[in-house]
């Protein structure tokens, strides 16, 4: 990819594909007039909130809605509306309530990602297994074993994939909120290098944008779902 990358650029001009070592140059620049760390940390922030707002939501949602079939028919419809909603939708709005600044990509990633949490919560509890449940409550489990041998068990794998692919969209509907309606941050510093018309600098924060992805994956969900390995072995 990285050859068939270099042999184009060299049919075209570095404004319309800067080579590979022109991203690199260009990412190395970010780097050392310290433009890169600081536009990284205020998205790795708002990022962290909005994952931590939609997941702890839609846990907390969740799990209710398993244990009552009304309270599920109540909130599925607002949570498929949610999802189905375009995120840029939601941004016009968001630039219209709270303006530019950390809010609007905040609240519209938080959208965006609570819903998979639930949904993925939601079937959790309905693969809980009721009559071991039933037999937990019987034999006088307290809530922190009920939590750890019975509820954990069915919620866990449900879970990671939930807060996978609520971590996906975190990132790219974040950064894509930034772009847009934010003055600050990673997608903010790429909006402003796309007016000056600075390719190179552009992918240089497309790369750290997809670097976001995959730190996401790599230092978030994998070490939970090889915790979650251990315990269920240990169990």
């Amino acid at each position: 990819m990285m050859a068939a990358w270099s042999v184009l650029a060299a049919f075209y001009p570095s404004i319309l594909l800067p080579s590979p070592l022109e991203v690199v140059a260009a990412l190395c620049s970010l780097a050392a007039s310290g433009e890169l760390a600081r536009e990284l940390a205020t998205t790795v922030w708002r990022l962290l909130v909005a994952f931590a707002l939609g997941g702890g939501l839609g846990i907390a949602l969740g799990v209710p809605a398993g244990r009552a079939r009304p309270l599920a028919a109540l909130l599925r419809p607002i949570m498929a509306v949610l999802a189905g909603v375009p995120p840029i939708s939601w941004l016009a709005l968001a630039l219209i309530w709270f303006g530019t600044g950390s809010l609007a990509p905040i609240v519209v990633a938080w959208l965006v990602a609570m819903p998979a949490v639930f949904v993925a919560t939601l079937e959790g509890m309905r693969a809980l297994d009721r009559d071991l449940a039933d037999m937990a409550r019987a034999f006088g489990l307290q809530r922190l074993d009920m939590l750890r041998e019975v509820y954990l068990p069915a919620l866990t794998p449900h879970l990671l994939s939930g807060l996978s692919t609520a971590a996906a969209l975190t990132v790219r509907v974040g950064v894509m909120g930034e772009f847009l309606a934010s003055s600050t941050g990673v997608g903010s510093a790429m909006a402003l290098a796309r007016t000056r018309l600075e390719t190179a600098e552009v992918l240089a924060w497309v790369v750290v944008a997809l670097g976001l992805l995959m730190l996401a994956e790599g230092l978030l969900l994998r070490p939970l779902a090889r915790r979650a390995a251990v315990w269920r072995k240990e169990g």
